[in-house]
């Protein structure tokens, strides 16, 4: 029968999040499954009760940041995943797979990779946790679906870089040969726009990294002892090309964002537009060098990846918002000879509403673990 337990998570540095446990007491406790998002609660994620139901543990977290991505530090969710795995082992787990759903897939691979090969001695600005000082419990394999590179690479893509001024982050100051969404410029796009328009995203990521730089730099100076951090609005972050040219890494996408917005209006939004939650990027100037400065965050899957050597599936969902590209460039990165890549037709990012989809991205994952011994 299909059971849920509330699992409170105590992490190495003694933060304590939560976490639901799906499992089915017909089954017999060898194989499970572990998903975490760095922001987003995935107690209820939707591909644990279908894995339960398919024989497997599954263990959906909210970490210690969920639904507070102003406050992130990256590596401290690694910590939590931590706490995770060791809960699953202490209820008998023999045999644990990561599952990095969208930006839950550099929070898998980097544990991991810690775990065998600890190289992070602490975040960018040199706070713990220090890795190597500390034991991670490895996992037996992972699952990447609809997974990202990291989230520096994920928000440059997306960073409209019409967006002007020194600290790269002034929506009043405007470039109107480098908006995307100025008619004269396409879609579709032309090889030299996209060059200049990738290297000007590339630019705007790194002159807010060097403004929150100083910005720190200033708070040490202020003399307030109390003040160590202000959060402000990362501007227009929704100005992927892949949004208006579907040439570009072609697929079944249909041009809206992950969410199902409108690109434009995303991009432009003042405030909220899934109800009560907004689109606003709100950041700290620590949580913007942690978790999205491409100079300074530690976060690269193509770093980590060649490290695990593990049995490795990766699912994509044709219909992604995001294109393939990263999908199957961390196909190519797994270091695992009998790694496998599955496509989900017309799947969406998060399969929202698609029940036929959800359940045949279990039934891949069922069937993988079984191919692979897991079960």
């Amino acid at each position: 029968m299909a059971k849920e337990e509330t699992v409170e998570l105590t992490a190495q540095d003694g933060v304590k999040s939560e976490a639901i446990h799906h499992y089915d007491d017909a089954h017999s406790r060898h194989t499970a499954f572990i998903i975490m998002h760095p922001t987003t609660d995935w107690r209820r994620h939707f591909i644990l009760p279908l894995l339960a139901a398919r024989g497997f543990g599954a263990l959906g977290c909210a970490n210690r940041y969920a639904t507070r991505e102003a406050e992130l530090i990256l590596e401290n969710t690694v910590l939590d995943w931590g706490a995770g795995v060791d809960a699953l082992r202490s209820r008998g787990y023999k045999k644990i797979i990561g599952i990095g759903n969208s930006g839950g897939g550099e929070i898998a691979v980097c544990y991991h990779s810690e775990s065998v090969q600890p190289t992070m001695r602490g975040t960018p600005l040199g706070d713990p946790p220090d890795f190597t000082k500390l034991t991670l419990s490895p996992l037996d394999g992972l699952v990447l679906l609809n997974a990202h590179i990291g989230r520096p690479m994920s928000l440059t893509r997306s960073l409209d870089p019409s967006v002007g001024g020194e600290s790269g982050n002034d929506p009043t100051h405007y470039d109107s040969s480098l908006d995307m969404y100025n008619a004269a410029n396409g879609p579709p796009y032309s090889a030299a726009f996209r060059t200049r328009y990738e290297a000007a995203q590339v630019e705007r990521n790194h002159k807010i990294t060097r403004w929150c730089k100083e910005m720190l730099a200033t708070i040490g100076r202020a003399g307030n002892p109390l003040m160590t951090d202000f959060p402000f609005i990362v501007h227009r972050t929704d100005a992927d090309l892949r949004f208006l040219d579907m040439s570009l890494d072609p697929s079944d996408r249909t041009g809206r964002t992950i969410w199902e917005e409108n690109p434009q209006h995303a991009n432009y939004t003042p405030g909220p537009l899934r109800g009560p939650r907004t689109r606003l990027r709100v950041m700290t100037l620590r949580s913007w060098i942690s978790q999205r400065g491409l100079a300074t965050s530690q976060f690269d899957v193509m770093r980590f990846l060649p490290r695990c050597r593990v049995p490795t599936l990766v699912i994509y969902g044709t219909a992604d918002a995001g294109g393939p590209e990263h999908s199957r460039r961390m196909f190519e990165a797994s270091p695992d000879p009998d790694k496998k890549m599955v496509w989900i037709k017309d799947g969406t990012h998060f399969m929202r509403g698609q029940e036929d989809k959800q359940s045949e991205a279990a039934d891949q994952m069922a069937t993988w673990a079984r191919e692979r011994n897991f079960a």
